[in-house]
């Protein structure tokens, strides 16, 4: 299905009296925004584009579409990065930006209620007048929604959590265009900032009905279902917070002390990065990452211990003497400031808990734009991953000094989020083919060697499902069932 081929008068007619005609839009320059993003994925048109406000819209629009057989793409966030809402058969784009009501925040179970256009800027400032704050990603785009990231699963900065552990329950629009609910609030007809009060819940539980959603849903990239609302779980902020910085001249050392601290449940928030990452985020204008990156230690691990209301400075005491007893036991020198820049303590502790706010995404800043490969491995593994990626890239001749490395523990150590960043000149054809290339090339060869990718994007659904068979049948029988018709963001994840 292509461009054009549904912009019949009576499907605007229709579309126009769910959502208003002003909500209705077929110009060409904005569906071309649609047909994009920052990634290396094709361009796609849709036909139309549908900007929803409520629930209900959602319904009706997912409805009608289901009963004439029309593609649904679902989108929320101004900024994409991975191709999830491109869309590959043209149809309808669901613009769900404008639905931003924070229906809800309980400081007690700690969790907020939130719509689908609600971004990581408005939830910050918003949960701030509470005392508490969002489980956030590293420097997440001003534009990206928050349920888009959770749903995504992107890994948050607190290691104490795995990857979907951050829902609690959800609203849904079935392809069908039922609406369903998930744990405690599946209950009878309420809207969902009402459920807790009527049925006495504390809507923590994130379990069924029946499987859990909380499991399926994310990663699916809207294939299964689209998110209309969503409970996430929140933190207060703390009373007190120390940024330390550890610095390593190879990743292999970093992994027994790493390890250790995970062990020991030190940090709120612990993440390592090479230099060129962090250089990216340090960096005062983009001319001075190579100069920042030629000064600071090759690997930095970086730890925010932080104490709450209770107890705040034993909690501080206890935490920095462990982190003694790791560097006595491990020869390291824990920093509060880093080589190269001043106050990088301050500009970290400041940023941590804020989405990215210049122009120019800090991922992009060294060249313009970049495309990251990321998946789950053991922390002992990653000096081989690294040393593979920089082999593969010197093959296709980019520079493995331009590489970035973001490493993420979940489950205070089980696994860990490793991340490769390559970036490249946009405008650039041929450094856009040599990346594209050496994308793919590596991408294969790390799920040769054991990387585990978990969240499956574009060519990514070849590699990943032509080795798991069985994985890839039981997922296409649960679209048959949910989605009979193949109309949510048809051609994701392989089918």
């Amino acid at each position: 299905m292509g461009e054009g081929q549904l912009l019949t008068k009576t499907l605007l007619n229709d579309l126009a009296s769910i959502v208003g005609a002003d909500r209705v839009l077929t110009d060409r320059d904005t569906l071309a925004k649609y047909s994009r993003d920052t990634s290396l994925s094709p361009e796609r048109m849709p036909d139309v584009v549908v900007r929803v406000t409520r629930s209900a819209e959602v319904q009706q629009v997912v409805k009608y579409a289901n009963i004439h057989n029309i593609p649904v793409t679902p989108r929320s966030s101004g900024a994409g990065f991975y191709g999830a809402g491109i869309p590959e058969q043209g149809g309808i784009i669901l613009d769900m930006s404008a639905m931003k009501r924070i229906m809800k925040v309980d400081t007690r179970n700690k969790w907020a209620l939130i719509e689908p256009g609600v971004t990581y800027g408005e939830l910050q400032q918003h949960l701030a007048g509470y005392g508490m704050r969002a489980l956030n990603p590293l420097l997440p785009h001003r534009d990206k929604s928050v349920i888009t990231s959770t749903l995504e699963r992107e890994p948050k900065l607190t290691p104490k959590h795995h990857l979907d552990e951050t829902i609690l329950t959800m609203e849904l629009v079935l392809p069908t265009g039922d609406l369903f609910r998930t744990g405690s609030m599946a209950v009878p007809a309420s809207a969902p900032e009402k459920v807790q009060e009527e049925t006495h819940s504390d809507l923590c539980n994130s379990m069924g009905p029946g499987i859990d959603w909380y499991r399926l849903i994310p990663g699916s990239l809207g294939t299964y279902g689209i998110v209309t609302a969503m409970n996430i779980k929140i933190a207060y902020l703390p009373t007190q917070h120390k940024i330390v910085f550890f610095g390593f001249k190879h990743l292999e050392d970093a992994i027994a002390a790493f390890y250790k601290i995970e062990r020991k449940q030190i940090g709120d928030d612990c993440f390592l990065l090479n230099s060129q990452y962090l250089a990216a985020i340090l960096a005062s204008a983009p001319e001075d990452i190579a100069r920042i990156s030629a000064v600071l230690p090759p690997f930095v691990l970086i730890l925010n211990v932080t104490a709450g209301e209770w107890f705040p400075a034993e909690k501080m005491a206890y935490q920095l003497e462990a982190i003694a007893e790791i560097s006595r036991t491990y020869l390291l020198q824990p920093m509060e400031s880093l080589p190269g820049v001043q106050e990088a303590e301050r500009v970290i502790a400041e940023r941590l808990y804020q989405p990215w706010l210049d122009d120019t995404y800090w991922k992009f800043r060294a060249r313009g734009a970049a495309q990251e490969i990321f998946f789950l491995t053991p922390l002992k593994r990653a000096p081989e991953f690294f040393a593979l990626a920089r082999h593969i890239a010197a093959a296709h001749d980019y520079p493995a000094t331009q590489i970035g490395l973001y490493l993420q523990p979940k489950q205070w150590g089980r696994a860990f989020h490793m991340e490769l960043g390559f970036p490249y000149n946009p405008e650039s054809l041929a450094e856009r083919q040599t990346v594209e290339r050496l994308y793919l090339e590596a991408s294969s060869a790390l799920i040769n060697q054991g990387a585990f990718f978990y969240r499956i994007y574009g060519s990514w659904a070849d590699m990943v499902y032509s080795r798991t068979g069985q994985l890839h049948a039981t997922l296409k029988k649960i679209k048959n069932i949910l989605d009979p018709r193949h109309i949510v963001n048809p051609g994701k994840l392989g089918f």
